[in-house]
């Protein structure tokens, strides 16, 4: 390709490169590929071709023509939610690594919004999904396994037929959660949960009953239901904050929900853990950025990130073995908001039962 060419705004390809460099155009991709080494000389050669040219490779032709497209579609149910942004960047970092690109979209915990997103990300012809799905199931979006790409689930829709799974171990961190109140002292521990029908809440509900019942205190468990929003979970929580037997210590199973606790304590002029102990399932970089800071139950979000990539790429290049389903330990971090009830905690506690 001549400079006349060049000026007359022809877009290059890798032909005139290689003509440029006296190379086959076969020596032009696997320097810019990597594929194969190439002599030095010749490299350089190429390189001073591309940059005199200005060519730009058309990834997605050559990846069209090797029936990929290097992208990875990620649905998930909350991008406000910490836990799954965290998710979401761990994942972009490592697909990055093996040159793989993501695309994201959230179903804003609407099925029909996600069945929207993932007909969005089937028509882009995604290579594979990572999907959080909204609901425990994925009859919104597809009839089975066979419909879809190669697909992980994580965090929710553990064991679905088809799909290699991904979640916390929630039921042991529930229960580690709930006996770090219970050893402070706490017998009245109320768990607020999002959505019930949801296995992961049901597996923590679970874990926080089992705790409960080891401790002779079965009859003691009381589980209210928030919703998905933070302004549900704070009314909800008023409401037991009002009673004259409000419990000693909040568990909030999810992220929302801590968030509602802290404005419901707020809005009733009470103080953390002064008057009612806080503990989060789900950490946050601001629960250590105002006091008191926040104890946490913590998911382990860069090895579920880590193993979800790991099992995709599996299957995106067909070295998977059997279906996994792989749960992953949470870690108890404790700070300022769990302490033992105060004296005055249990002289109301006594006053409003009897």
């Amino acid at each position: 390709m001549n400079d006349t060419s060049r000026r007359s705004g022809k877009i290059p390809t890798i032909r005139d490169v290689a003509e440029l460099a006296s190379v086959a155009p076969a020596t032009v991709s696997n320097v810019l590929t990597g594929r194969r080494p190439v002599a030095e000389e010749r490299r350089k050669r190429v390189l001073a071709a591309v940059a005199q040219l200005g060519y730009r490779p058309n990834h997605l032709a050559a990846s069209l023509r090797r029936q990929e497209t290097r992208t990875i579609g990620i649905v998930i149910p909350d991008l406000t939610n910490p836990f799954f942004a965290a998710l979401v960047h761990r994942i972009e970092e490592l697909a990055a690594e093996s040159d793989y690109q993501i695309l994201l979209m959230s179903s804003n915990e609407d099925v029909e919004q996600e069945a929207h997103r993932v007909q969005v990300m089937l028509a882009r012809q995604t290579d594979g999904l990572i999907i959080s799905p909204a609901r425990d199931d994925i009859s919104a979006f597809a009839h089975s396994a066979a419909d879809l790409p190669p697909t992980v689930l994580v965090d929710r829709g553990f064991g679905l037929a088809g799909f290699d799974t991904i979640a916390a171990d929630n039921f042991d961190a529930a229960k580690r959660g709930c006996q770090h109140l219970l050893d402070l002292g706490h017998v009245d521990i109320v768990l607020v949960v999002s959505d019930t029908s949801l296995a992961n809440i049901s597996d923590r509900i679970a874990g926080y009953r089992d705790a409960l019942s080891e401790a002779g205190l079965a009859h003691k468990a009381r589980v209210i239901v928030g919703g998905f929003t933070v302004d549900g979970c704070r009314g909800t929580i008023e409401q037991e904050l009002r009673r004259a037997d409000r419990p000693t210590a909040i568990f909030s199973a999810a992220y929302i929900a801590t968030l509602g606790a802290i404005k419901a304590i707020r809005a009733l002029d009470l103080e953390f853990p002064g008057n009612v102990s806080l503990l989060s399932f789900d950490d946050s970089d601001w629960m250590t950025a105002l006091r008191p800071y926040v104890s946490a139950v913590a998911q382990p979000v860069d090895e579920l990130a880590a193993e979800s990539w790991r099992l995709l790429k599996q299957r995106l290049t067909g070295t998977g073995g059997e279906l996994a389903r792989v749960r992953l330990p949470c870690s108890l971090h404790v700070r300022e908001s769990t302490r033992p009830p105060s004296t005055a905690q249990r002289k109301r506690r006594l006053e409003a039962t009897t």
